[in-house]
Parts: C-alpha cells; structure tokens; sequence
C-alpha cells in the first residue's frame, strides 16, 4: 500500500483494507468484499481499526471462492498491521 492517509472513522478503515485486498489479490480478482463489522480497539501498546469481513474471488473461468478476512489497521498512517485470512 503505497498511500498513508490517517483513518478516522470505519468508512476509512474498510476503505484502507478494501485498498490491501487489492493490492493482496489483484484488482480483477475481486468480485466482492463484503464487511460484516468495523471497530475502534484501544490497546495498551497501540490503539487500532479492526476490520472483518469476507471477500469473493475469480478463482477460473467459472468458479469462484469466497475468504473471510480480518485487518487490524494503524489509525495514524492507514496501513494494515497485522492480517488473517
């Protein structure tokens, strides 16, 4: 992910994972990304977005396969910290 941008709110978080699952898969993979939840988590070392979700991809001409994920963004750059999935 080559652009920082500060993450405030969940809009911006989902934006900065959906940014990851481009850059992980490749654009023309991804058919869909669905979130199911976006949360602010305080920590004692470092304060983060966690981002959950699945996200469906072209796997063949005619199947497809459908990943659940889940992100744990920096809120001061934007960048993914840490990842399942």
């Amino acid at each position: 992910m080559s652009e920082e941008t500060r993450v405030e709110d969940a809009t911006s978080a989902q934006a900065a994972a959906r940014r990851h699952l481009e850059a992980l898969y490749g654009v023309n993979r991804i058919l869909n990304v669905t979130f199911s939840r976006a949360w602010y988590a305080t920590g004692s070392k470092r304060d983060v977005w966690e981002v959950e979700g699945d996200v469906t991809l072209k796997k063949g001409l005619f199947s497809k396969e459908v990943k659940h994920f889940k992100f744990q963004i920096d809120p001061e750059s934007g960048r993914v910290i840490a990842f399942e999935g």
